[in-house]
């Protein structure tokens, strides 16, 4: 039996923000969150906060495709969003792109 990926990707980004930063981070996060989810191939993109450590976030989005993630990730890295989210970080973030096994 054959099994194949669907097309559509999730993409996990955990990331740990400094302790001093957290309200400023998250004031930038929410004000960029209504243009995630306007993006071209987006589904559904949300912004996790761990109850236990509020310096733990986690971004969950979804995206018809991994090349349409792809092109959100290059547009914003254009436009020097990436530098601005990495001066709140702690560290450098992980990312885990997921899909679904069709049957």
């Amino acid at each position: 039996m054959t099994h194949a990926l669907t097309d559509t990707l999730i993409m996990i980004a955990d990331m740990t923000i400094q302790p001093d930063k957290i309200q400023a981070f998250l004031d930038y996060a929410l004000a960029n969150l209504p243009i995630c989810r306007a993006a071209a191939g987006n589904i559904a993109f949300d912004i996790w906060v761990d109850e236990a450590r509020p310096d733990h976030v986690t971004f969950y989005e979804v995206w018809e495709s991994a090349e349409a993630q792809q092109a959100y990730m290059a547009w914003r890295i254009s436009r020097g969003d990436l530098v601005t989210l990495q001066s709140f970080l702690a560290g450098m973030p992980s990312f885990t792109p997921l899909r679904s096994v069709a049957a």
